[in-house]
C-alpha cells in the first residue's frame, strides 16, 4: 500500500519590491514536485502561502502586485521559508521592524532559502554570522555590506549550509530549490519537476558564470 507522502509547507516572505522571479521561480518549482498518491491521482508535495509585515497587497519591482495571505505573526505553521530580494530590500534593510519580524520567521523554519538580495535582508538580521552565502553578483558589494561577519561567496549559484540555503541572482533561486526538493525527495523527483517546467536545471552549485 502507498503512504500518503508528507507534504511541507512554504511560506513566501513578501515586501514592498520584490522581484516577481524571486518569488514565483521556486514557487513553481515546489509546485512543480508532485507524487501519485493512493488514489492514483498526482498530489503536491509541497503547499505554498505568502505572508508579510501585514497581509494584504505587496507591490513588485517590476509592477505586478501579490496577495499576502497572512501577517508573520498570524501565519500557519510551516517548514520553509523563501525570502526574496529585489530593489525593495534597500529599504528593508533599515527597516528594522520588519527585520525582526523576518528574523522570528527565519527562526520558525525548519530551512530557510533566500534569492538574490533576500540574502542580504537575512544578513541583517544576523542569522548569517559566521555561515557561508551568496547573492545576485550584479548587487555583490551593497550585499556584503549588509553583513560583514557572513562568510560570503561569490562563486556560487548558490550556497547550501543545512537549514539555510542562499542562491544568487534572480533564476539561480529555481536551480536552488529544485536542489532542495531533490534534498528531501530525491534527484528524479526534482528532475521531473524541472521537466514539468521544461526547465534546464543547473545541478552543481558551484557552476556559476557569473561568478
Amino acid at each position: 500500500m502507498t503512504e500518503t507522502p508528507l507534504i511541507r509547507r512554504v511560506a513566501v516572505a513578501l515586501f514592498e519590491g520584490f522581484t516577481v522571479l524571486d518569488v514565483y521561480g521556486p514557487v513553481q518549482a515546489f509546485a512543480s514536485s508532485r507524487i501519485v498518491g493512493p488514489d492514483g491521482k498526482r498530489q503536491p508535495l509541497f503547499e505554498i502561502f505568502s505572508m508579510a509585515a501585514e497581509a494584504g497587497r505587496a507591490k513588485a519591482g517590476e509592477g505586478p502586485a501579490t496577495w499576502a495571505e497572512w501577517s508573520f505573526e498570524k501565519a500557519p505553521d510551516y517548514d520553509i521559508l523563501l525570502i526574496p530580494g529585489g530593489f525593495g530590500t534597500r529599504a528593508a534593510v533599515a527597516d528594522q521592524p520588519f527585520l525582526e519580524r523576518l528574523a522570528q520567521a527565519s527562526r520558525r523554519a525548519r530551512i530557510t532559502t533566500t534569492v538574490c538580495t533576500g540574502s542580504a535582508l537575512l544578513a541583517r538580521t544576523g542569522l548569517l554570522d559566521g555561515r557561508p552565502a551568496t547573492s545576485n553578483k550584479i548587487a555583490w558589494d551593497w550585499v556584503v555590506q549588509q553583513g560583514p561577519r557572513v562568510l560570503w561567496k561569490r562563486k556560487a549559484r548558490w550556497v547550501d549550509d543545512g537549514d539555510v540555503l542562499t542562491s544568487s541572482g534572480v533564476s539561480a533561486g529555481i536551480d536552488m530549490a529544485l536542489s532542495l526538493v531533490a534534498r528531501l525527495h530525491g534527484r528524479e523527483m526534482a528532475l521531473t519537476a524541472a521537466r514539468n517546467m521544461e526547465y534546464v536545471w543547473h545541478e552543481l552549485p558551484d557552476d556559476d558564470p557569473f561568478g
